[in-house]
């Protein structure tokens, strides 16, 4: 079978247990998404503070036990439920009644949050109008929103955005003429998703890898003091993954229709090295706070 006939469900099912023994490699990208959800959550009042996680897999970029201290309820979001049930009990091993406790914090939804990979995967064999239109149907919904039917204090997408883009991207072909447009209705619909989901007050955090090692070979053997300035040459040059530039990401996230969900305008954190295996990604972090007017009524289906 054509890799690009395999079913997205499969197929991310494969490269999460692909992943599963990565929790070491995993060690310093995982501080740095932890230390700033850590940072957040110590600023609600602890029976108030709640996290939801976009995209969180085997949980190998989360230190669960640190953020069920930190947030008094944690609610992971995968299409694989698989994942998340075996990563959360591999962090929760230990026989102490306190982790315990503190693992029944965490509650899983297992979600399309695209609401459209069936319709990808009929598109890679059988492309026609007909579907290319119910692909862009589907993606004006915003599933997580209305599958969760709650809010959080605190809501982050862990590098979830390129692996969406990349299944659309394996099932059109990125010479498609559909692709760039469909490409800027998914980003769309994860931005405002990640806004629908973040309580009045709260702060959403966009992780983003937007460049790897396979086209900027400087990043295996960078310096740290070095990533800024890589970082720029990147956009600059426009070498991201398609949809994935931070700084047109920030620009999104600041103009209508997101705009008028912010408190302020977003920030783009200084970026860091995900090293993955063979593979390195240059990620950053963009974070938004929502104003403190409850604007649900506008991401109704």
């Amino acid at each position: 079978m054509h890799s690009q006939t395999v079913n997205p469900f499969l197929r991310q099912r494969f490269y999460n247990r692909a992943s599963q023994a990565n929790w070491r490699a995993f060690a310093f990208h995982r501080e740095q998404i932890t230390a700033r959800l850590e940072a957040i959550g110590s600023s609600c009042a602890p029976s108030e503070a709640s996290l939801c996680i976009l995209g969180a897999g085997n949980c190998n970029d989360l230190d669960l036990a640190r953020l069920t201290l930190s947030f008094h309820r944690l609610h992971l979001v995968d299409i694989d439920a698989e994942a998340m049930q075996s990563g959360v009990t591999l962090q929760f091993h230990t026989a102490d009644p306190s982790a315990a406790v503190r693992r029944n914090r965490i509650a899983f939804s297992p979600c399309d949050l695209t609401g459209a990979l069936e319709i990808c995967h009929e598109i890679a064999q059988f492309p026609s109008p007909q579907t290319f239109a119910r692909l862009r149907a589907a993606l004006s919904h915003l599933p997580a929103f209305s599958y969760l039917s709650q809010q959080f204090t605190t809501v982050a997408s862990t590098c979830l955005l390129s692996q969406l883009l990349d299944i659309f991207q394996r099932a059109l072909g990125e010479d498609s003429p559909e692709f760039q447009p469909l490409t800027e209705l998914i980003r769309l619909q994860h931005l405002r998703t990640l806004a629908a989901l973040t309580a009045p007050g709260g702060v959403a955090l966009l992780f983003t890898d937007f460049v790897s090692s396979d086209s900027y070979p400087e990043l295996l053997k960078a310096p740290p003091h070095t990533l800024p300035a890589i970082m720029e040459s990147v956009l600059r040059r426009q070498r991201c993954f398609p949809g994935t530039n931070p700084s047109e990401l920030c620009r999104l996230l600041n103009s209508p229709p997101l705009v008028s969900f912010w408190e302020e305008p977003p920030t783009l954190s200084p970026p860091w090295i995900w090293n993955l295996g063979p593979r390195s990604y240059l990620v950053a972090a963009i974070t938004c706070r929502r104003s403190r007017n409850d604007l649900r009524s506008q991401f109704a289906p």
